[in-house]
């Protein structure tokens, strides 16, 4: 953890509370000048002078309203609701990223539509849901500032191993129902994949939109209404995954992930360029996954078995969230990988 997150931190029982930093291990390492912005001259924690920069380790967070106590671990805060409950596991613990692989950049500016990539330049950017990190990845690349939080211990874990050489990047292990965050701090608040998986998802919106700053924007990508075969099937299976242990699970997963790879992937890499083949290959299943790494399948895969879809959503009823909360520049768009998905934008007034 950075010194510099805590500006943005709260107790998520008390809102806007300031909490109380103590220490007990931290680690100095090397640094340069270019890495950081004029403005972080004089943080705590950044020496340039020494070219040496301080991250906390262990320690806790301290809320003096409530009393409430949140450690510090592995560098990275726990600023969950209910200190006792058990994160959800993740099929991204698995999963490291370099930032090479040109699809995931591709993906990310195909979620964030319309922003481009000057759009992030001295942006604060809140990543809700963040997986393994590869979106607080680009969006940091980009030029921004970025919070990247999400409720799994697996995949805080994960974001902070692939995004650990980006200074401005900060992991937060925090429900986004309850975020342990200040209000209207946020240039950018998006939420990506996450909200079909989570009970009460209307309201976890509308507590992510307390985070966004006036004339900022917010934006999702959710799960549109499933039919057909695809739903059966995936309805089975979720069925048959909540009696598996996390590990069988995980083989259950690289076998289908192996499947995937065997009858549509290769089929639709070999077809998609032909003029007949190719239109009937795009109806295989999953079929956009052939760009991905096969460990990325996979986990892919373990995440929509373990973690259930509660709900889905139509393009008006998102359109419908925004106008409700006052946002203005709304745009929905739907997505079509299969099984149809929408984004939706708006800024805040």
């Amino acid at each position: 953890m950075r010194y510099r997150l805590l500006r943005w931190l709260s107790c998520p029982h008390c809102p806007d509370e300031e909490l109380v930093l103590e220490t007990t291990k931290t680690r100095t390492t090397a640094t340069y000048t270019g890495a950081w912005r004029p403005e972080d001259v004089g943080e705590k924690g950044v020496d340039l002078d020494r070219q040496l920069h301080t991250d906390i380790l262990e320690g806790s967070l301290h809320c003096p309203s409530c009393g409430r106590v949140y450690p510090i671990v592995d560098g990275i805060p726990r600023l969950l609701p209910d200190a006792t409950a058990q994160s959800p596991s993740s099929g991204h613990r698995w999963t490291t990223f370099d930032g090479t692989e040109p699809e995931y950049e591709e993906n990310f500016r195909d979620m964030a539509d319309p922003l481009k990539p000057p759009d992030y330049v001295g942006q604060l950017v809140l990543d809700a849901g963040c997986g393994f990190g590869r979106h607080a990845f680009y969006a940091a690349r980009y030029g921004a500032e970025v919070v990247a939080m999400d409720i799994s211990a697996d995949a805080v874990a994960s974001a902070q191993t692939n995004c650990d050489r980006l200074q401005h990047v900060h992991i937060v292990q925090g429900d986004l129902r309850q975020p342990p965050l200040k209000a209207r701090s946020f240039d950018l608040v998006y939420c990506f994949g996450v909200l079909h998986h989570i009970q009460a998802p209307q309201a976890a919106f509308r507590a992510l939109g307390e985070l966004v700053k006036p004339n900022g924007r917010a934006q999702v990508w959710a799960y549109g209404p499933r039919a057909g075969s695809a739903a059966v099937i995936s309805g089975a299976l979720r069925g048959a995954a909540a009696t598996m242990d996390d590990e069988r699970l995980y083989g259950l997963c690289r076998a289908i992930a192996s499947s995937l790879r065997l009858f549509s992937h290769t089929p639709y890499r070999l077809t998609r360029k032909l003029p007949v083949l190719g239109a009937i290959a795009s109806h295989l299943p999953a079929h956009d996954h052939h760009k991905w790494p096969f460990d990325v399948v996979v986990a892919d895969i373990y995440d929509r078995l373990r973690v259930p879809v509660t709900a889905t959503f139509t393009g008006e009823e998102l359109e419908r969230w925004f106008v409700d909360e006052g946002y203005a520049d709304i745009r929905v768009t739907r997505r079509v990988r299969n099984n149809e998905s929408f984004r939706a934008t708006g800024v805040r007034r």
